[in-house]
């Protein structure tokens, strides 16, 4: 679309959009946090209990790397949204 400038409205549809997906991924990387506590909570029993060869690591790696590529969508995800909101007022700069 060189050359062409989008709509406020259609701007604005796709920041909505973008915001709800930035709220889905910070949902998702609290529930992940949560995990990850959990996983520390059960080492912590299992050492007070003398466990030697917890099986726990395989699910603090597995989470580990699920927090990470999250973490990494979020970025993403707000760096689209800063460019809609470039986007944004420059279409209100325009229509001024």
């Amino acid at each position: 679309m060189m050359g062409q400038s989008r709509s406020i409205d259609d701007i604005l549809k796709d920041r909505l959009t973008a915001t709800q997906a930035i709220a889905q991924a910070n949902t998702e990387q609290l529930r992940l946090n949560q995990k990850a506590s959990g996983i520390m909570v059960l080492d912590l029993k299992d050492e007070r209990d003398g466990v030697a060869n917890s099986d726990h690591e395989a699910a603090r790696t597995r989470n580990a790397a699920a927090l990470q590529d999250n973490l990494d969508k979020i970025n993403r995800l707000e760096k689209e949204l800063s460019l809609l909101d470039e986007e944004l007022a420059a279409a209100v700069k325009k229509d001024s």
